[in-house]
């Protein structure tokens, strides 16, 4: 391999080597120093102590499986919690079959919206939390299923004093189709962000799906009071606002995963993305700048490798060898953390798309900037 002769390049030339190495090492500190500690995250110590959890769950039009999602909850381990249905307006025969089966279910508590307003899901969401009796609460979608009947009581035992929230993992279940492949991918690339994030010191979360918090970090926010004209993120903004470090909980135990059931549709990788943005959007200055600097710093490294590889054909090992080096490190973060959470046939996709992630998060982020310019001249 023939090294980097700097006293034939260009000042220029040399401005990018500085610009390629300095990308290359700021990478490798976002490797091993930040999504590392989430694959090297230790198993889980559980307890036994039971706390009281109530499960938020808003749904609207679910009279085709409504029974069979009730059942679901009954096959779980634990027992101490209950469940808040909100039905958000359902035109069909939904609430009155909750009704029914509240009649004969205990821990099932069921409420309503009267009518359908814009800001539906966050007002459902307010009403859940508001008549929750327990000091715990969970909230998964009406598509949700849980992974394991101990899903709720291993998030139980993470809890204690010194913790705010417990995040556990959350996705879709695996069908045919590209569009539930490309949200497979979205789901997981947040909880890698996230999840490291939180291990990091610098904790926050892309969704509100399957995260075990106390319900009084809502109330001493003031709920979405104001946070009502943000469309896409509902509790992401709460927790965001809320979470400490050293208070929250990451898990990687696929037993405490969700899987939702979604229907094929490519409408649902655009509203991950708009979401992203708005969370993004919503988080303090330095979490901002973390993020900026991981995307910006991958797309500068990609892009000055093949920049330099054809100004300098000659140093071309050298220059390839070391974003081997970065692929191969991501290769290998990336396989350990699917297999620890049981993801498969996702390998070789992930590894693409957390790769292109950056400039799709560009993309997007532009389209957004021109759609609100736009609009704020008409």
């Amino acid at each position: 391999m023939e090294l980097i002769n700097f006293q034939i390049l260009t000042i220029s030339d040399m401005v990018l080597v500085a610009l390629f190495l300095i990308a290359f090492i700021v990478q490798m500190y976002f490797l091993l120093g930040v999504y590392l500690k989430l694959v090297l995250h230790k198993k889980e110590d559980y307890k036994t102590e039971p706390n009281q959890v109530t499960i938020i769950l808003p749904l609207r039009n679910e009279e085709a499986r409504i029974r069979e999602l009730m059942t679901k909850f009954t096959e779980l381990s634990f027992t101490d919690y209950q469940i808040m249905v909100i039905d958000e307006f359902s035109e069909d025969d939904t609430l009155h079959i909750l009704n029914i089966l509240a009649e004969t279910s205990p821990r099932l508590k069921v409420t309503s919206l009267s009518q359908e307003t814009r800001f539906i899901e966050k007002q459902s969401i307010n009403i859940g939390l508001k008549g929750a009796s327990s000091p715990w609460i969970v909230q998964i979608t009406s598509n949700s299923v849980p992974v394991s009947p101990e899903w709720l009581s291993k998030l139980n035992g993470l809890l204690d004093d010194t913790t705010d929230a417990v995040i556990a993992y959350s996705n879709v279940e695996r069908k045919k189709g590209f569009s539930n492949l490309i949200c497979r991918l979205e789901l997981f690339s947040q909880f890698m962000i996230s999840g490291s994030r939180v291990l990091a010191g610098k904790p926050f979360v892309f969704s509100e799906n399957n995260v075990l918090f106390r319900k009084s970090m809502y109330f001493d926010t003031q709920g979405f009071k104001h946070k009502l004209n943000l469309n896409f993120a509902n509790l992401e903004l709460i927790f965001n606002e809320s979470f400490k470090n050293g208070r929250i909980k990451i898990s990687t135990n696929p037993e405490l995963a969700v899987r939702e059931q979604i229907e094929d549709d490519r409408g649902d990788h655009i509203k991950l993305l708009k979401k992203t943005v708005q969370i993004r959007q919503n988080l303090s200055w330095g979490k901002k700048s973390n993020l900026f600097m991981d995307d910006f710093t991958k797309i500068v490294l990609i892009g000055l490798t093949i920049t330099l590889n054809i100004l300098h054909p000659e140093y071309w090992i050298t220059f390839s060898s070391v974003l081997l080096i970065y692929f191969i490190t991501s290769l290998i973060i990336v396989k350990i953390l699917l297999t620890r959470l049981k993801e498969r046939k996702i390998f070789v996709p992930s590894f693409v798309y957390i790769l292109i992630k950056p400039i799709i998060n560009c993309c997007f982020f532009w389209s957004i900037y021109l759609i609100h310019r736009r609009s704020r001249w008409n």
